[in-house]
């Protein structure tokens, strides 16, 4: 909970969810977001933003070398806060050095602490409150707070602001509520509930790009040949003012790099919580047993994400699973893959997600090829918590080395094991 109101995401009621979850659902679905212009312009300055950083890094080091993870989190943070916010409240965190670089450093920091936090919340809370205050070197404790504390004031700044007119931003959607409608009715939402919904939506939405954009990062750079072959199919498309493609060439006639993050979920859900519901009242009966109401239950992602009887060898990143195959096994691998949830609590900010991890990985890769580096290691990335799953080294460093665009690819086919040759 944010400044003591429920988002729309932690309405625990199914019925008062629901009806919640109609105020901002329309705002974030694929045909809305995909079709206004100013989204992709300020995704496409961001993408902009974070190759001009890498090429100073290059400049100024010797290694040619960047944590991604960073550059991931700063991109995420600058539009999702222009989503909610507008142009003239959001963050420029990618190339500024400001307040909102040490938050994202300190977040992460804080999600070692996860399964703690989950088991005893009450201690922890009380534990942060004294040891963040005592100690600087534990002052990550209070991260969340700080980031509340951020949120809300831009969320002040912003609706003081006379010149706050875009239609366009979700906190103007929802202080429109109630007041446009000629419903009486319909009544305007409270303004701690919009700065709670407001907090939640820039929390969720960086943590989930952030984490997703970094390992896809790092898995096509522990697999070159599906980098070439990603960066081949991006060259093939029209490139527009600004060196990339639209989203719309990006989406829809680049199907290597659909398959490549369709594997990253797999692999690396942003968030392989435990998907928590609570049984209604009068139970339920799962799988022919019997569960009273008001209990608790929950599945775990990760583990359906590596059924091997939906996924050959579900160890492996192997894309072309998603490639091939007949059309019930690629129905059934779909239905499998929830990394942004399913149902009634599926993540709402999903196609703003998509768009912009795409958007981001072809400005990459048409400009750079990405390598490995001895600290980002199988046992570095790791993901760890129970929440935003982030990589237990809490970065990931790769070297970027510019490539010739007018260099061509010979493809051969990468080895892969028997079981997944067998079944894909």
């Amino acid at each position: 909970m944010g400044y003591n109101e429920r988002s729309i995401f932690a309405t625990q009621p199914y019925k008062e969810h629901r009806e919640r979850r109609k105020l901002t659902s329309a705002f974030y679905q694929a045909s809305a977001v995909y079709k206004r212009p100013e989204i992709e312009g300020r995704i496409r300055d961001r993408v902009q933003a974070v190759l001009n950083q890498i090429h100073l890094e290059q400049n100024n080091t010797e290694t040619s070398e960047t944590d991604v993870y960073c550059l991931t989190d700063r991109f995420a943070l600058d539009n999702i806060t222009y989503l909610v916010l507008g142009p003239s409240h959001c963050s420029q965190t990618v190339e500024c050095r400001c307040q909102e670089r040490q938050i994202l450093r300190e977040l992460k920091y804080l999600q070692l602490c996860g399964p703690f936090r989950l088991r005893f919340p009450l201690v922890f809370t009380l534990l942060s409150q004294i040891s963040g205050t005592l100690f600087p070197s534990l002052s990550y404790l209070q991260a969340e707070d700080r980031l509340a504390d951020w949120s809300y004031r831009r969320f002040t700044e912003a609706i003081r602001d006379p010149a706050l007119s875009d239609p366009h931003t979700l906190l103007q959607r929802l202080l429109k509520i109630g007041h446009d409608q000629g419903d009486d009715k319909t009544k305007a939402l409270d303004y701690k509930f919009i700065a709670a919904e407001v907090l939640d939506n820039i929390n969720a939405a960086e943590a989930t790009v952030a984490v997703t954009a970094t390992y896809l990062i790092w898995r096509l750079s522990k697999h070159p040949w599906w980098q070439r072959r990603l960066r081949d199919e991006l060259r093939a498309l029209p490139i527009q003012k600004g060196g990339l493609p639209s989203f719309a060439d990006i989406n829809n006639h680049v199907p290597v790099l659909e398959a490549c993050l369709r594997e990253v979920t797999r692999l690396h859900p942003a968030s392989s919580g435990r998907a928590e519901r609570v049984i209604p009242y009068g139970g339920h009966t799962l799988s022919g047993v019997y569960v009273p109401g008001k209990t608790i239950v929950t599945t775990s992602v990760v583990s359906l994400h590596r059924d091997e009887n939906i996924f050959p060898a579900p160890d492996q990143f192997f894309p072309k699973r998603w490639l091939e195959g007949s059309e019930l096994d690629l129905k059934k691998r779909n239905a499998h893959l929830i990394p942004f949830g399913y149902g009634g609590r599926i993540c709402l900010g999903k196609p703003f997600a998509i768009m912009e991890i795409k958007m981001l990985a072809a400005g990459l890769y048409l400009r750079y090829e990405t390598l490995l580096t001895a600290s980002s290691t199988t046992e570095s990335m790791k993901q760890c918590s129970t929440h935003d799953a982030v990589p237990r080294a809490l970065q990931c460093v790769i070297q970027f080395r510019d490539v010739n665009l007018g260099e061509t690819s010979d493809y051969v086919l990468p080895p892969c094991s028997e079981q997944v040759a067998e079944h894909i």
